[in-house]
């Protein structure tokens, strides 16, 4: 489900809510780093996606993140916007927002 602040976002694929699949929050211990365990949650998901017949993936990620950017890029996501939000009550934070199509 697409929260509020993803209704700001420029997208670069238009998609209807139902055709969108969102993940929300994958976060890998650094403890388990360089593991492949992002990238092989990250084709679970996009697997999931295509069951589910959505045809867009959409993720966001904090603009400082490099790491989780620079693996978003090797999977195939877009950069298409960073959004100005309130996260868990912080402010300043600013949201990368990625998104692929199928």
């Amino acid at each position: 489900q697409q929260v509020d602040v993803y209704a700001d976002a420029a997208w670069i694929y238009p998609a209807k809510d139902e055709e969108v699949m969102v993940l929300h929050t994958l976060v890998i211990s650094p403890k388990y780093a360089r593991r492949g365990f992002g990238e092989s949650f990250a084709r679970f998901y996009e697997d999931y996606a295509r069951q589910q017949k959505c045809s867009v993936l959409r993720i966001d990620t904090n603009e400082r993140n490099q790491r989780a950017r620079a693996m978003y890029r090797k999977l195939g996501y877009r950069e298409s916007d960073m959004i100005p939000c309130l996260f868990n009550g912080m402010e300043g934070i600013h949201l990368m927002m990625l998104e692929k199509k199928l």
